[in-house]
C-alpha cells in the first residue's frame, strides 16, 4: 500500500478515541453527547470518553483543524429546552488524517498476518 502523501501524517499515530472521533463525525454532524454514545458504539463498548474528557478532545480536534463547529441540524421553528446544543464535524484535512491512519492500521494488522497468533499464551 502506498504511504500517505499529505503533511498531517506526521500526527500518526492517533490515539484510540481520536481515531474513533473523526470516523463517526465522518458519517455526519452530531453534538457532544451523541459522539460520546457513537463512539461507545462504534468501539463496542472498548472506548467509553467521559463527557469532560471527550469536549477536551474535541478542542485538540478543533484546534488541530481536524475538526470544526458545525450548524445544528434544527430549524428555527423547532422548539430547544436549555442550551442549545454545539454540533461538530469533521474537515477535510480530518478525513485525510483518519484515511491515513486506518490505512496504517491495516499495514500493521496486514502485517501481522505472518505471525502466528494462533494458540499463542
Amino acid at each position: 500500500m502506498p504511504k500517505p502523501s499529505f503533511e498531517a501524517g506526521n500526527a500518526l499515530p492517533l490515539p484510540a478515541v481520536d481515531l474513533q472521533i473523526l470516523l463517526v463525525l465522518a458519517e455526519g454532524d452530531l453534538y457532544g453527547y451523541a459522539i460520546k454514545k457513537a463512539v461507545e458504539s462504534e468501539s463496542d463498548g472498548v472506548l467509553n470518553p467521559e463527557i469532560g474528557s471527550l469536549y477536551r478532545v474535541l478542542a485538540r480536534l478543533m484546534d488541530s483543524g481536524w475538526v470544526e463547529e458545525a450548524p445544528s441540524p434544527l430549524t428555527v421553528s423547532e422548539p430547544q429546552r436549555g442550551r442549545p446544543r454545539r454540533y461538530y464535524g469533521v474537515t477535510q484535512t480530518g478525513l485525510k488524517v483518519a484515511r491515513a491512519e486506518v490505512q496504517r492500521l491495516r499495514q500493521i494488522v496486514e502485517g501481522s498476518g505472518r505471525i502466528a497468533l494462533e494458540g499463542a499464551p
